[in-house]
């Protein structure tokens, strides 16, 4: 379809993937196991805490940094989960949501042909943001377990990193624990990582959403931990995936000064400010530290138990699923012969068996020529992922189309 008013940059974009498989999961009566939020409420305490807010915020503009409050409780939890020190007042600022931080950071340090590295499979909002800041994404593949250089896992491409650095780049995206993979880079990884920015003598953007979703032995660290690392890392998170509140839109970034400063002017120009009464909330939240510590260990175990639900419904229907040490994501494996591809597949699934998940060629620049595996979101109510597991066992017939 033609677009001549749509400006050239955006002309590589269309519908969201998330929103054409929440689309055909509606339309179809599907288990919606595609787009990764939560099918239940957050906790009572920030609910609670947001019905205070309503009464006694003031109601205005925020600053346009954040709520000095909410700002140093995020200073507080970076600290106590990476052990790195930020300044609330210059080095700490919260944004309309982790997206609007990253795409900031992005139009703050990218110039017109800057080479921006992503590790594919990405998250489709990178691409768009260095494509608007006039970038080039330079994508270093995460090998799939299937194949000889995975090897059992989902493996960084390390002569792909080595190629990048000779050639020289302006910024690195990392996102762990890794969304579309449940991967969770190791500190030998980081470190690796870390060395290639620094020879490149870059910036790196951490996409660090799903620290508090960590599971088994794994454990969550930050490339901004890293020697030598902290005033090059711009690191961003959020209320939304800790606290499964999706669509409070309440995200933070920190990074030592000269980079905040960067990032707080396209911020302000941006959104300028974000909701008073949903900043308030969450500092309410955050500065209950013995409340928050027992609530992210029960969530990390509701959550483990949740992954282990749907991989054993997956394998049961046939899949070959990895095991996922972080987010709320499995990648699984089909068997087909011949393969349709995982975007047909995908469609299939849903008419099949009544069951949406999201094909992951959708997170490549290039996709590999053949890529037998589908995203599924465990973010659901244990009922939600027990009626998925019935329909893809075949014990349940998918609801019938809508008409």
């Amino acid at each position: 379809m033609s677009r001549p008013w749509l400006a050239a940059r955006w002309n590589g974009f269309g519908t969201s993937i998330f929103t054409e498989m929440t689309d055909l999961a509606r339309a179809r009566g599907a288990v919606n196991l595609a787009q990764g939020f939560p099918d239940f409420l957050g906790p009572a305490r920030v609910l609670d805490a947001l019905a205070a807010q309503v009464a006694t915020s003031h109601h205005q503009y925020a600053p346009g940094n954040g709520e000095p409050r909410l700002r140093a409780g995020v200073a507080r939890l970076v600290a106590a989960s990476t052990g790195v020190t930020y300044d609330p007042g210059d080095e700490v600022t919260i944004t309309t949501g982790a997206t609007e931080a990253l795409y900031s950071a992005v139009q703050a340090v990218v110039n017109p042909g800057d080479r921006v590295v992503v590790l594919e499979p990405t998250y489709d909002s990178y691409p768009q943001a260095i494509a608007n800041a006039g970038g080039v994404v330079v994508p270093i593949r995460l090998h799939a377990p299937d194949t000889a250089e995975g090897n059992g896992a989902w493996t960084l491409d390390e002569a792909a990193l080595d190629a990048a650095v000779a050639a020289g780049f302006r910024l690195l995206i990392l996102n762990t624990p890794h969304n579309p993979t449940g991967k969770v880079f190791s500190p030998a990884e980081l470190a690796r990582l870390a060395d290639a920015v620094i020879a490149a003598d870059a910036i790196a953007l951490c996409d660090e959403v799903y620290e508090a979703l960590v599971y088994d032995d794994a454990r969550h660290a930050s490339l901004a931990a890293q020697p030598g690392m902290r005033d090059r890392v711009i690191r961003v998170s959020s209320a939304a995936k800790t606290f499964g509140f999706t669509g409070f839109k309440i995200g933070w970034a920190t990074a030592g000064a000269e980079l905040t400063a960067a990032l707080r002017l396209v911020h302000q120009a941006t959104v300028f400010s974000t909701s008073p009464i949903l900043q308030g909330a969450v500092a309410d939240a955050l500065d209950d530290e013995p409340w928050l510590a027992g609530y992210l260990a029960e969530t990390r175990a509701t959550y483990q138990a949740k992954r282990d639900l749907l991989r054993g419904a997956l394998e049961a229907a046939g899949f070959t699923v990895p095991t996922v040490r972080g987010t709320y994501f499995v990648m699984a494996r089909y068997a087909a012969d011949p393969d349709p591809g995982d975007v047909a597949y995908a469609r299939g699934l849903v008419d099949r068996c009544g069951v949406a998940a999201i094909p992951p060629s959708v997170f490549y620049a290039t996709p590999p020529a053949r890529l037998p595996w589908l995203r599924f979101a465990f973010c659901k109510r244990d009922e939600t992922l027990a009626r998925a597991a019935a329909l893809l066992r075949g014990e349940l017939a998918p609801t019938a189309p809508a008409p």
